[in-house]
């Protein structure tokens, strides 16, 4: 997240007042709507008052009828003040001369309280909410990154490349470079120790950043089906140059298996 605080820099003083005065300005549309819903209440109120100020005595049922009538409407619109006023107290939003000024400071300060002990996971989420619309991101458009793009709050728009972290071989930028060099090394004839000494000499890594050994190579021979290690293997020979049986060739003359025969014996044995 550290890079996401970085973004900020250019605008994030402007940014922070900009997401301040849109929430101002949904609320003044909450606050149309509910103007017109309580104008209509008091009316239709005040009209069903009318009627039954306007019946005849003698209509005594209809009088009755629009009593009710007038009593459920003024009830309806004294529910709907106090609602209006509950909302008003837990919605109002309204940015003073002392609200700028302490929006300036955070702004300015914005990785620092970012990156504080007392910032809570929930305060950073709240923070990336007032600051940002939403993200758009795509894996497809270039192997081994990411493209972001975000929208602010304030209509403004940037865009991003993010090198993720990966779990996968297959998943890394170098992928298809790092089997086509596997490939190269097995081919001529190197072990797996020594193909992930020359890898890690040109800069390889693991998915995690580490050096990539013996066992790694191994690994994505597996999984690419690249040639096993028998075939790199060194050439077996019964003979030194000196005329003496090596192992094998001391244990090929005896029937033994080389695991079995001891150098010192079989060497004595054919000499």
């Amino acid at each position: 997240m550290r890079s996401s605080i970085k973004t900020l820099e250019p605008d994030k003083i402007s940014i922070a007042l900009k997401a301040f005065e849109q929430l101002e300005e949904e609320e003044a549309g909450l606050e149309r709507q509910w103007k017109l819903r309580l104008e209509r209440s008091h009316y239709e109120a005040q009209r069903a008052q009318r009627q039954y100020q306007a019946v005849e005595p003698e209509n005594r049922l209809v009088a009755r009828n629009l009593e009710k009538n007038w009593e459920a409407k003024l009830r309806a619109a004294e529910k709907l003040d106090r609602e209006y006023e509950q909302w008003r107290r837990s919605h109002s939003i309204t940015i003073t001369a002392a609200d700028r000024q302490e929006i300036l400071a955070l702004g300015e300060n914005l990785p620092k309280i970012w990156y504080a002990e007392t910032t809570t996971h929930v305060d950073r989420k709240r923070i990336v909410r007032l600051l940002i619309k939403d993200v758009l991101l795509d894996r497809t458009r270039e192997k081994g990154l990411v493209w972001m793009q975000i929208n602010w709050q304030t209509g403004a728009m940037s865009q991003h490349w993010v090198k993720p972290r990966v779990r996968r071989y297959d998943d890394m930028e170098q992928a298809d470079l790092l089997r086509r060099r596997i490939e190269e090394l097995k081919a001529a004839g190197n072990r797996d120790g020594d193909i992930a000494e020359i890898l890690g000499a040109e800069g390889f890594q693991t998915t995690t950043g580490g050096k990539i050994d013996r066992g790694a190579i191994w690994h994505l021979r597996q999984i690419w089906g690249i040639d096993s290690d028998k075939k790199a293997r060194r050439k077996v020979v019964d003979r030194w140059d000196d005329g003496s049986h090596t192992l094998e060739g001391a244990a090929a003359v005896i029937g033994a298996h080389p695991h079995r025969c001891s150098i010192s014996a079989a060497t004595l044995f054919i000499r």
